[in-house]
């Protein structure tokens, strides 16, 4: 009676892979392993086999509305190669993969220039093991976040390098300060204004002076091929130090050190070296010069190690 009750089930399980194959048939997908499945001859096989390809089409058919939504046509380059696995329940895996890399590529593309944009000397280890956390397929918010520790230990090297080469007296008075920094691109473009106390009214006409004292000082001197060091205007004592693309003014209250030249053109060096990309393809605008506050806070930094 069980031998007759199974061959019954087994009959009725047949049937319904035979309907749901010629289904599956017709609506177009790629149906080989069921076949082969189906002349084994073994029942179990066959409905493991069955159930398998049903889950595939279940998350085919989510693949493909996932890839329209994401505006996944004709128009991307691999269009042609990817449909063709549309219909073939055995590439799902591949197509989901794609759909999430499509989701994540953009934030992908952006975290990897990051990275990229990065000077990562002395910190090569870790850098690799991020790029390894890339390959690995580590979520954006875990691969933003290893960057930006990343970065600060990178910023906190910045500043101890801004003056780790100057020798900085210790016996020296009175002792000498900056109180004010400008830093320009050579074109005359003021790219950054830095005041180590908060300007009023009046220091703000000053300032406005003191930046076109600087520009037509400096503008005059690189046209007769000159290099001027030291600017007094109104009562003031400005230090001038220029690179391959920028210069720096630098209001001085005391004596202008020599150790202080040497610490502003250092810090200038670091600048120009860590921004070279952007200044090779300078347009004009400060906007596409990253960091920039972070340099001219390096050269306040150092300054005030000078006694």
């Amino acid at each position: 009676m069980s031998k007759k009750k199974g061959s019954s089930s087994s009959s009725h399980s047949g049937n319904g892979n035979a309907a749901t194959l010629y289904e599956w048939i017709s609506e177009g997908y790629f149906v080989n392993p069921l076949i082969e499945a189906v002349q084994s001859g073994d029942q179990k096989e066959i409905d493991a086999a069955f159930q398998r390809y049903a889950e595939c089409i279940d998350r085919l058919q989510n693949v493909r509305e996932k890839l329209t939504s994401l505006g996944f046509n004709e128009k991307h380059a691999s269009y042609q190669e990817v449909s063709d696995k549309f219909n073939d329940p055995t590439q799902v895996d591949d197509l989901e993969s794609l759909v999430l890399e499509l989701e994540q590529g953009p934030k992908f593309k952006e975290l990897k220039a990051e990275l990229a944009s990065l000077n990562i000397k002395g910190f090569e280890e870790d850098a690799n093991r991020i790029i390894a956390m890339f390959d690995d397929g580590t979520d954006p918010d875990t691969l933003e976040n290893e960057i930006k520790k990343l970065k600060k230990r990178i910023k906190e090297k910045f500043f101890e390098e801004a003056f780790e080469e100057v020798a900085v007296p210790v016996a020296e008075k009175p002792k000498s300060s900056a109180e004010m920094i400008f830093l320009l691109h050579r074109d005359g473009t003021l790219l950054s204004v830095k005041s180590k106390n908060p300007p009023t009214g009046l220091d703000k006409k000053l300032m406005s002076r003191m930046v076109m004292a600087i520009k037509e000082q400096m503008g005059r001197a690189f046209k007769e091929g000159e290099h001027v060091h030291t600017l007094a205007y109104e009562g003031h004592t400005i230090i001038l130090e220029d690179s391959v693309h920028v210069y720096a003014a630098v209001v001085i209250v005391g004596e202008a050190k020599p150790v202080m030249y040497r610490v502003i053109l250092k810090a200038l060096q670091i600048m120009e070296r860590k921004l070279s990309a952007q200044f090779d393809t300078w347009n004009g605008d400060r906007n596409s010069l990253e960091n920039l506050e972070k340099y001219v806070t390096a050269i306040f930094q150092a300054l005030d190690k000078v006694k």
